[in-house]
């Protein structure tokens, strides 16, 4: 995508009207945290995220400014002449500190000019992608290949300019890693070939298979890494890793803020809000339809006081278990007195194999929540517990 700088018009350079990304962007909710690396990299696919910005009225504002941006088909320009006076009159583009409301600590940040740029880029790209993602697995049977597509100009990055041209077929893993954008400001996108295009052109097509490996980077907490997938790229044998907080797909899954680093109170809520929200219902459904669900989807279901430490023990539903309890007329609607359950229960115990067990009676029957290394595993009913 070409940058802010040559006032782009994006109806042009995301062929607007994109009705997959818009209706990919309208479907985001909210993930609120204080620095990126609270968001884990795949929240980036639905829950509309920025670096920095802590109130849900200024994401409000952001998010509708871009929402416009996609349907009107706006410049940069456009975008940050509607959305800065906004900013302006609600105090976060002015000189100073920012107090957190909720614990008093000050913040040094504010949104300049080009962290607006970087938001606007990055959520575009995101969606456009989303969009386009669709579209090529709608298309898999007669164009199977895709190829990897960079802008080679003086800005592309290295190591983005060297999996230019890298060729796999559409169900190799190494697209759940590499599907651009997979970095800040990655202009990167994906072309699809047929099997004529390969014969014809003469392509290499590869596979990651024994190229992917584990890769501790930082992220951006002060001596700690996480483990992230890498791909020892052969054309010049260096391990290509994306930028913290991306690695992901972002037609696939979204997952949540890493609820852990949150107080017990403000993860409950933000739970409930994401059980009632659009994306879980989107997600169920999904689940429910399809013939495999997939494991790498989940959603979180309650959160509860760690026992020694003030933080958060968060407790997850993945797309297969949300299929099967379907199948045992648990529904969407369901889910919130199953984290109710959790979150206070009745009565509870621990099982010998290692397994949780919380619950409550409802209407003289006893609801039980199985819980296994904080994933979610069977909800029944029973006379008595």
């Amino acid at each position: 995508m070409p940058t802010a700088k040559q006032a782009v018009d994006l109806r042009y350079a995301m062929s607007l009207p994109p009705a997959e990304a818009i209706a990919y962007f309208e479907s985001k909710g909210y993930a609120v945290g204080f620095h990126w690396y609270d968001i884990e990299a795949q929240a980036h696919a639905k829950a509309f995220t920025v670096a920095g910005v802590l109130k849900l009225d200024i994401l409000h504002d952001i998010r509708q400014a871009l929402n416009e941006a996609l349907e009107k088909g706006d410049t940069y320009a456009d975008f940050e002449r509607r959305l800065i006076p906004i900013l302006e009159q609600k105090g976060w583009l002015g000189k100073g500190l920012v107090a957190d409301s909720d614990t008093g600590e000050l913040h040094g940040k504010r949104l300049t000019p080009r962290r607006l740029d970087t938001i606007f880029q990055t959520n575009l790209q995101s969606s456009y992608m989303a969009g386009r993602y669709k579209q090529q697995m709608a298309t898999v049977e007669e164009r199977p290949y895709w190829e990897r597509v960079g802008i080679m100009d003086n800005r592309i990055r290295p190591s983005h300019a060297a999996l230019n041209g890298f060729i796999a077929r559409y169900d190799d893993p190494i697209w759940q890693t590499i599907y651009p954008p997979d970095g800040y400001r990655c202009r990167c996108r994906v072309r699809t070939r047929s099997a004529e295009d390969v014969e014809r052109l003469g392509l290499m097509v590869q596979s990651s298979e024994g190229r992917l490996v584990d890769v501790e980077q930082e992220y951006g907490v002060p001596g700690e890494t996480r483990t992230v997938t890498g791909f020892k790229n052969p054309k010049d044998g260096q391990v290509y890793t994306p930028d913290p907080g991306f690695g992901f797909n972002p037609g696939q899954v979204s997952y949540q803020p890493e609820l852990d680093k949150y107080p017990p109170t403000a993860a409950s809520q933000y739970i409930t809000g994401s059980l009632t929200g659009a994306d879980f219902r989107l997600g169920y459904q999904e689940a429910v339809n399809a013939t495999q669900p997939n494991p790498a989807q989940r959603y979180p279901i309650a959160a509860r006081p760690q026992p020694s430490a003030p933080n958060t023990d968060a407790f997850y539903v993945d797309a297969p278990t949300i299929k099967a309890l379907a199948q045992q007329d648990i529904t969407q609607t369901d889910y919130l007195f199953v984290q109710q359950i959790i979150e206070s229960p009745q009565k509870m115990r621990l099982g010998e194999d290692g397994v949780q067990y919380y619950a409550t009676q409802h209407e003289k029957r006893w609801w039980v929540v199985e819980v296994k290394d904080n994933q979610l595993q069977r909800v029944t009913t029973q006379s008595d517990f």
